[in-house]
Protein backbone atom coordinates (compact mmCIF):
# COMPACT_ATOMS: atom_id res chain seq x y z
CA UNK A 1 0.00 0.00 0.00
CA UNK A 2 1.70 3.19 -1.18
CA UNK A 3 1.68 6.39 0.80
CA UNK A 4 2.39 10.03 0.13
CA UNK A 5 2.71 12.97 2.49
CA UNK A 6 3.48 16.45 1.23
CA UNK A 7 5.65 18.66 3.40
CA UNK A 8 5.52 22.25 2.13
CA UNK A 9 8.41 23.35 4.30
CA UNK A 10 10.77 21.08 2.34
CA UNK A 11 9.84 22.23 -1.16
CA UNK A 12 12.33 23.88 -3.45
CA UNK A 13 11.83 26.56 -6.07
CA UNK A 14 11.78 25.19 -9.58
CA UNK A 15 12.57 26.61 -13.01
CA UNK A 16 10.43 26.44 -16.14
CA UNK A 17 12.12 23.34 -17.58
CA UNK A 18 12.77 20.44 -15.24
CA UNK A 19 12.09 22.94 -12.51
CA UNK A 20 10.00 26.04 -12.71
CA UNK A 21 9.02 29.31 -11.06
CA UNK A 22 7.14 31.97 -12.98
CA UNK A 23 4.31 34.47 -12.71
CA UNK A 24 0.98 34.87 -14.42
CA UNK A 25 -1.09 38.03 -14.71
CA UNK A 26 -4.75 37.09 -14.64
CA UNK A 27 -7.47 38.63 -16.72
CA UNK A 28 -9.25 41.82 -15.73
CA UNK A 29 -12.91 41.52 -16.57
CA UNK A 30 -14.80 44.73 -17.21
CA UNK A 31 -17.43 45.63 -14.67
CA UNK A 32 -20.87 45.95 -16.27
CA UNK A 33 -24.27 47.15 -15.02
CA UNK A 34 -26.02 44.76 -12.65
CA UNK A 35 -28.38 43.38 -15.26
CA UNK A 36 -28.69 39.87 -16.69
CA UNK A 37 -25.22 39.10 -18.01
CA UNK A 38 -23.85 36.25 -20.07
CA UNK A 39 -20.31 34.97 -19.88
CA UNK A 40 -19.82 35.31 -23.63
CA UNK A 41 -20.60 39.05 -23.41
CA UNK A 42 -18.12 39.55 -20.58
CA UNK A 43 -15.43 37.67 -22.44
CA UNK A 44 -15.89 39.79 -25.54
CA UNK A 45 -15.37 42.90 -23.40
CA UNK A 46 -12.40 41.21 -21.74
CA UNK A 47 -10.68 40.55 -25.06
CA UNK A 48 -11.16 44.15 -26.17
CA UNK A 49 -9.74 45.44 -22.89
CA UNK A 50 -6.83 42.99 -22.96
CA UNK A 51 -5.67 44.11 -26.38
CA UNK A 52 -5.24 47.69 -25.15
CA UNK A 53 -3.69 46.80 -21.80
CA UNK A 54 -0.01 46.46 -20.99
CA UNK A 55 1.40 43.05 -21.78
CA UNK A 56 1.11 40.67 -18.81
CA UNK A 57 4.21 39.10 -17.29
CA UNK A 58 3.10 35.66 -18.47
CA UNK A 59 0.66 34.54 -21.15
CA UNK A 60 -0.06 31.35 -22.99
CA UNK A 61 0.26 31.31 -26.74
CA UNK A 62 -3.53 31.56 -27.02
CA UNK A 63 -3.56 34.91 -25.21
CA UNK A 64 -4.68 33.63 -21.82
CA UNK A 65 -5.49 35.29 -19.54
CA UNK A 66 -7.02 37.68 -22.10
CA UNK A 67 -8.04 35.51 -25.05
CA UNK A 68 -9.83 37.15 -27.96
CA UNK A 69 -13.02 35.49 -29.28
CA UNK A 70 -11.10 33.42 -31.83
CA UNK A 71 -8.64 32.20 -29.20
CA UNK A 72 -11.50 31.46 -26.81
CA UNK A 73 -13.12 29.30 -29.47
CA UNK A 74 -9.85 27.40 -29.80
CA UNK A 75 -9.59 26.94 -26.02
CA UNK A 76 -13.13 25.61 -25.92
CA UNK A 77 -12.43 23.18 -28.77
CA UNK A 78 -9.30 21.93 -27.01
CA UNK A 79 -11.21 21.66 -23.71
CA UNK A 80 -13.92 19.55 -25.32
CA UNK A 81 -16.76 21.93 -24.48
CA UNK A 82 -17.83 25.54 -24.28
CA UNK A 83 -18.14 28.18 -21.62
CA UNK A 84 -21.75 28.06 -20.32
CA UNK A 85 -24.02 30.55 -22.10
CA UNK A 86 -26.48 30.82 -19.22
CA UNK A 87 -27.03 34.08 -17.29
CA UNK A 88 -24.41 35.03 -14.70
CA UNK A 89 -25.32 36.01 -11.14
CA UNK A 90 -25.34 39.75 -10.54
CA UNK A 91 -25.81 39.65 -6.77
CA UNK A 92 -23.92 37.36 -4.42
CA UNK A 93 -23.46 37.25 -0.65
CA UNK A 94 -20.04 37.74 0.91
CA UNK A 95 -19.54 34.03 1.61
CA UNK A 96 -20.19 33.12 -2.02
CA UNK A 97 -17.85 35.86 -3.25
CA UNK A 98 -15.02 34.68 -1.01
CA UNK A 99 -15.62 31.09 -2.10
CA UNK A 100 -15.39 32.06 -5.78
CA UNK A 101 -12.20 34.03 -5.12
CA UNK A 102 -10.62 30.97 -3.51
CA UNK A 103 -11.74 28.86 -6.48
CA UNK A 104 -10.21 31.40 -8.89
CA UNK A 105 -6.93 31.36 -6.95
CA UNK A 106 -6.76 27.59 -7.23
CA UNK A 107 -7.74 27.47 -10.91
CA UNK A 108 -5.03 29.98 -11.87
CA UNK A 109 -2.46 27.91 -10.02
CA UNK A 110 -3.66 24.81 -11.89
CA UNK A 111 -3.29 26.54 -15.27
CA UNK A 112 0.29 27.37 -14.30
CA UNK A 113 0.97 23.85 -13.07
CA UNK A 114 -0.30 22.04 -16.14
CA UNK A 115 1.37 24.58 -18.44
CA UNK A 116 4.72 23.74 -16.87
CA UNK A 117 4.09 20.00 -16.98
CA UNK A 118 3.03 20.19 -20.62
CA UNK A 119 6.14 22.18 -21.53
CA UNK A 120 8.43 19.73 -19.76
CA UNK A 121 6.85 16.78 -21.55
CA UNK A 122 6.79 18.53 -24.93
CA UNK A 123 10.44 19.58 -24.60
CA UNK A 124 11.56 16.07 -23.60
CA UNK A 125 13.08 17.40 -20.40
CA UNK A 126 15.05 14.80 -18.44
CA UNK A 127 12.65 12.97 -16.12
CA UNK A 128 9.65 13.73 -18.33
CA UNK A 129 10.03 10.98 -20.94
CA UNK A 130 8.77 7.93 -19.02
CA UNK A 131 4.96 7.93 -18.99
CA UNK A 132 4.23 4.67 -17.16
CA UNK A 133 3.18 2.87 -20.33
CA UNK A 134 1.25 5.76 -21.90
CA UNK A 135 2.34 7.13 -25.26
CA UNK A 136 3.92 10.58 -25.38
CA UNK A 137 1.29 11.71 -27.91
CA UNK A 138 -1.56 10.63 -25.63
CA UNK A 139 -0.01 12.38 -22.61
CA UNK A 140 0.49 15.63 -24.53
CA UNK A 141 -3.09 15.56 -25.89
CA UNK A 142 -4.45 14.87 -22.40
CA UNK A 143 -2.44 17.67 -20.78
CA UNK A 144 -3.54 20.13 -23.45
CA UNK A 145 -7.19 19.26 -22.78
CA UNK A 146 -6.79 19.45 -19.00
CA UNK A 147 -5.03 22.80 -19.18
CA UNK A 148 -7.71 24.21 -21.47
CA UNK A 149 -10.41 23.02 -19.09
CA UNK A 150 -8.67 24.72 -16.16
CA UNK A 151 -8.35 27.90 -18.24
CA UNK A 152 -12.11 27.94 -18.69
CA UNK A 153 -12.63 27.32 -14.97
CA UNK A 154 -10.41 30.30 -14.13
CA UNK A 155 -11.99 32.58 -16.74
CA UNK A 156 -15.46 31.54 -15.62
CA UNK A 157 -14.86 32.10 -11.90
CA UNK A 158 -13.53 35.60 -12.50
CA UNK A 159 -16.34 36.41 -14.92
CA UNK A 160 -18.90 35.49 -12.25
CA UNK A 161 -17.09 37.66 -9.71
CA UNK A 162 -17.02 40.56 -12.14
CA UNK A 163 -20.69 40.15 -12.96
CA UNK A 164 -21.51 40.36 -9.26
CA UNK A 165 -19.40 43.52 -8.83
CA UNK A 166 -16.72 41.72 -6.78
CA UNK A 167 -12.93 41.81 -7.04
CA UNK A 168 -11.48 39.38 -9.56
CA UNK A 169 -8.35 37.40 -8.73
CA UNK A 170 -4.94 37.72 -10.34
CA UNK A 171 -1.85 35.58 -10.20
CA UNK A 172 1.28 35.26 -8.12
CA UNK A 173 4.60 33.52 -8.78
CA UNK A 174 4.59 29.77 -8.26
CA UNK A 175 7.02 27.03 -7.26
CA UNK A 176 6.37 23.38 -8.02
CA UNK A 177 8.07 20.55 -6.07
CA UNK A 178 8.44 18.10 -8.93
CA UNK A 179 11.39 16.94 -11.03
CA UNK A 180 9.87 14.20 -13.18
CA UNK A 181 6.61 13.01 -14.70
CA UNK A 182 5.88 10.50 -11.95
CA UNK A 183 6.17 13.01 -9.11
CA UNK A 184 4.16 15.56 -11.12
CA UNK A 185 1.28 13.09 -11.50
CA UNK A 186 1.43 12.11 -7.81
CA UNK A 187 1.23 15.77 -6.84
CA UNK A 188 -1.59 16.46 -9.32
CA UNK A 189 -3.50 13.55 -7.81
CA UNK A 190 -3.07 14.92 -4.30
CA UNK A 191 -4.03 18.54 -4.94
CA UNK A 192 -6.98 17.40 -7.05
CA UNK A 193 -8.14 15.26 -4.11
CA UNK A 194 -8.03 18.40 -1.98
CA UNK A 195 -9.82 20.47 -4.64
CA UNK A 196 -12.65 17.93 -4.84
CA UNK A 197 -12.96 18.10 -1.05
CA UNK A 198 -13.00 21.90 -1.00
CA UNK A 199 -15.60 22.10 -3.79
CA UNK A 200 -17.95 20.05 -1.63
CA UNK A 201 -17.86 22.84 0.93
CA UNK A 202 -18.20 25.47 -1.79
CA UNK A 203 -21.35 23.82 -3.09
CA UNK A 204 -22.82 23.86 0.41
CA UNK A 205 -21.96 27.56 0.77
CA UNK A 206 -23.77 28.41 -2.47
CA UNK A 207 -26.79 26.36 -1.44
CA UNK A 208 -27.02 27.92 2.03
CA UNK A 209 -26.58 31.45 0.66
CA UNK A 210 -29.59 30.84 -1.59
CA UNK A 211 -30.77 33.30 -4.20
CA UNK A 212 -28.62 33.57 -7.30
CA UNK A 213 -25.85 31.51 -5.67
CA UNK A 214 -28.14 28.50 -5.31
CA UNK A 215 -29.87 29.05 -8.64
CA UNK A 216 -26.83 29.65 -10.79
CA UNK A 217 -23.81 28.09 -9.12
CA UNK A 218 -24.70 24.80 -7.39
CA UNK A 219 -25.26 22.78 -10.56
CA UNK A 220 -22.34 24.51 -12.28
CA UNK A 221 -20.04 23.51 -9.42
CA UNK A 222 -21.40 19.99 -9.50
CA UNK A 223 -20.28 19.68 -13.11
CA UNK A 224 -16.78 20.91 -12.15
CA UNK A 225 -16.57 18.42 -9.28
CA UNK A 226 -17.32 15.64 -11.74
CA UNK A 227 -14.71 16.96 -14.18
CA UNK A 228 -12.04 17.12 -11.46
CA UNK A 229 -13.00 13.59 -10.40
CA UNK A 230 -12.43 12.34 -13.93
CA UNK A 231 -8.96 13.89 -13.85
CA UNK A 232 -8.24 12.30 -10.49
CA UNK A 233 -9.13 8.84 -11.73
CA UNK A 234 -6.73 9.23 -14.64
CA UNK A 235 -3.89 10.29 -12.34
CA UNK A 236 -4.52 7.24 -10.17
CA UNK A 237 -4.56 4.88 -13.17
CA UNK A 238 -1.16 6.18 -14.27
CA UNK A 239 0.11 5.24 -10.79
CA UNK A 240 -1.42 1.74 -11.15
CA UNK A 241 -3.95 2.50 -8.45
CA UNK A 242 -7.67 1.69 -8.40
CA UNK A 243 -9.29 4.61 -10.30
CA UNK A 244 -11.51 5.64 -7.38
CA UNK A 245 -9.90 5.66 -3.95
CA UNK A 246 -13.00 5.26 -1.79
CA UNK A 247 -16.81 5.36 -1.90
CA UNK A 248 -17.02 8.80 -0.27
CA UNK A 249 -14.17 11.22 -0.93
CA UNK A 250 -12.61 13.26 1.86
CA UNK A 251 -14.20 16.60 2.62
CA UNK A 252 -12.17 19.78 3.03
CA UNK A 253 -12.78 23.53 3.05
CA UNK A 254 -11.85 26.54 0.97
CA UNK A 255 -9.56 27.82 3.70
CA UNK A 256 -7.65 24.53 3.90
CA UNK A 257 -7.27 24.40 0.11
CA UNK A 258 -6.22 28.05 -0.05
CA UNK A 259 -3.57 27.54 2.62
CA UNK A 260 -2.25 24.46 0.82
CA UNK A 261 -1.79 26.49 -2.37
CA UNK A 262 -0.27 29.41 -0.46
CA UNK A 263 2.15 27.25 1.52
CA UNK A 264 3.13 24.76 -1.16
CA UNK A 265 3.01 26.64 -4.45
CA UNK A 266 2.96 30.43 -4.09
CA UNK A 267 6.33 32.17 -3.84
CA UNK A 268 6.20 34.27 -0.63
CA UNK A 269 5.36 37.96 -1.16
CA UNK A 270 4.84 37.43 -4.90
CA UNK A 271 1.13 38.31 -5.01
CA UNK A 272 0.90 41.94 -6.08
CA UNK A 273 -1.83 44.30 -4.86
CA UNK A 274 -3.65 44.01 -8.19
CA UNK A 275 -3.97 40.26 -7.75
CA UNK A 276 -6.41 40.82 -4.86
CA UNK A 277 -5.22 37.55 -3.31
CA UNK A 278 -4.34 39.22 0.00
CA UNK A 279 -7.80 40.78 0.26
CA UNK A 280 -9.74 37.51 -0.01
CA UNK A 281 -9.86 37.34 3.77
CA UNK A 282 -9.01 33.66 4.28
CA UNK A 283 -7.16 33.00 7.56
CA UNK A 284 -3.49 32.11 7.23
CA UNK A 285 -2.40 28.92 9.00
CA UNK A 286 1.03 27.81 10.14
CA UNK A 287 2.61 24.91 8.26
CA UNK A 288 2.22 21.26 9.20
CA UNK A 289 3.90 18.18 7.76
CA UNK A 290 5.15 14.75 8.68
CA UNK A 291 8.64 14.73 10.07
CA UNK A 292 11.34 13.93 7.53
CA UNK A 293 11.55 10.24 6.68
CA UNK A 294 8.17 9.26 8.12
CA UNK A 295 6.18 7.00 5.76
CA UNK A 296 2.59 6.54 6.98
CA UNK A 297 0.58 3.46 6.12
CA UNK A 298 -2.81 2.01 6.98
CA UNK A 299 -1.14 -0.02 9.71
CA UNK A 300 0.62 2.95 11.31
CA UNK A 301 -0.54 3.61 14.85
CA UNK A 302 1.48 6.76 15.54
CA UNK A 303 2.99 9.49 13.38
CA UNK A 304 5.62 12.16 13.95
CA UNK A 305 4.90 15.67 12.66
CA UNK A 306 6.74 18.95 12.33
CA UNK A 307 5.37 22.49 12.33
CA UNK A 308 6.63 26.06 12.29
CA UNK A 309 3.96 27.31 14.68
CA UNK A 310 5.09 29.46 17.60
CA UNK A 311 2.25 28.19 19.79
CA UNK A 312 2.94 25.97 22.78
CA UNK A 313 1.80 22.51 21.69
CA UNK A 314 1.78 20.95 25.14
CA UNK A 315 -1.84 19.91 25.62
CA UNK A 316 -2.69 20.63 21.98
CA UNK A 317 -4.74 18.41 19.66
CA UNK A 318 -4.57 17.18 16.07
CA UNK A 319 -7.67 16.61 13.93
CA UNK A 320 -7.93 14.16 11.03
CA UNK A 321 -10.50 14.53 8.25
CA UNK A 322 -11.03 11.34 6.25
CA UNK A 323 -13.89 10.48 3.91
CA UNK A 324 -17.27 11.79 5.00
CA UNK A 325 -16.80 10.63 8.59
CA UNK A 326 -16.80 12.90 11.60
CA UNK A 327 -13.31 14.27 12.16
CA UNK A 328 -11.15 12.34 14.62
CA UNK A 329 -9.25 14.32 17.28
CA UNK A 330 -6.16 12.97 19.05
CA UNK A 331 -3.83 14.42 21.64
CA UNK A 332 -0.41 15.80 20.77
CA UNK A 333 2.46 14.19 22.71
CA UNK A 334 6.26 14.18 22.95
CA UNK A 335 6.57 17.82 21.93
CA UNK A 336 10.12 18.93 21.11
CA UNK A 337 10.80 22.53 20.12
CA UNK A 338 14.13 23.35 18.44
CA UNK A 339 14.53 26.88 17.15
CA UNK A 340 11.70 27.78 14.78
CA UNK A 341 10.59 24.17 14.31
CA UNK A 342 8.59 21.94 16.63
CA UNK A 343 8.14 18.19 16.32
CA UNK A 344 5.47 16.13 18.02
CA UNK A 345 3.82 12.74 17.85
CA UNK A 346 0.15 11.82 17.54
CA UNK A 347 -1.73 8.55 17.23
CA UNK A 348 -2.96 7.63 13.74
CA UNK A 349 -6.09 5.46 14.14
CA UNK A 350 -6.53 4.70 10.43
CA UNK A 351 -7.98 1.23 10.83
CA UNK A 352 -9.60 1.69 14.24
CA UNK A 353 -11.60 4.74 13.13
CA UNK A 354 -12.39 3.49 9.61
CA UNK A 355 -10.41 6.12 7.72
CA UNK A 356 -10.89 6.13 3.95
CA UNK A 357 -8.25 5.30 1.36
CA UNK A 358 -6.92 8.26 -0.58
CA UNK A 359 -6.57 11.65 1.07
CA UNK A 360 -6.60 12.28 4.81
CA UNK A 361 -6.26 15.90 5.94
CA UNK A 362 -4.53 16.72 9.23
CA UNK A 363 -4.73 19.99 11.17
CA UNK A 364 -3.58 21.30 14.52
CA UNK A 365 -6.66 22.63 16.31
CA UNK A 366 -7.31 24.91 19.26
CA UNK A 367 -9.37 22.41 21.26
CA UNK A 368 -10.36 18.76 21.35
CA UNK A 369 -13.75 19.25 19.72
CA UNK A 370 -15.82 17.30 18.99
CA UNK A 371 -16.05 18.65 15.43
CA UNK A 372 -19.06 17.91 13.25
CA UNK A 373 -17.33 18.35 9.91
CA UNK A 374 -14.40 19.84 8.00
CA UNK A 375 -15.81 23.36 8.36
CA UNK A 376 -15.79 23.03 12.15
CA UNK A 377 -12.21 21.75 12.04
CA UNK A 378 -11.20 24.71 9.87
CA UNK A 379 -12.72 27.19 12.33
CA UNK A 380 -10.43 25.78 15.03
CA UNK A 381 -7.30 25.24 12.91
CA UNK A 382 -4.05 27.12 13.54
CA UNK A 383 -1.65 24.90 11.55
CA UNK A 384 -2.30 22.86 8.43
CA UNK A 385 -3.29 21.30 6.24
CA UNK A 386 -1.12 18.21 6.32
CA UNK A 387 -1.95 16.03 3.32
CA UNK A 388 -1.62 12.28 3.77
CA UNK A 389 -2.38 9.86 0.94
CA UNK A 390 -2.78 6.15 1.66
CA UNK A 391 -3.72 3.56 -0.98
Amino acid sequence: MSTTFFAPASFHHITFSSTLCYSITLLTILQQPATMQFLSVLLAALAAAGSAAAAPSFTLSNGFPNPDPQALASIQKQAGGSIPNTPLPTKLKADSIQTLQVIATNEIFEVAYFSSLLKNVTDNVEGYTDFAGQSREYVIASLKAIRAQEELHAIGANAILSSAGAKTIGACEYKFPVSDFKSAIVLANTFTDLVVGALQGASKTFAVDGGQSAEGLVSLLGSIIGQEGQQDGAYRLIQKKVPSSSPFLTAASGALAFNAVAQMFIVPDSCGPNSNVSSIGVPSFDKLSLAKGVQPSSSSTSLKFTTNTKKDLNGAHLAYISGQNKPVVVAVKNVNKQGSSTTFEASFPFEKKNFSNGLTVAALVKNNGPFADSAAVTNSTFAGPGLIVID
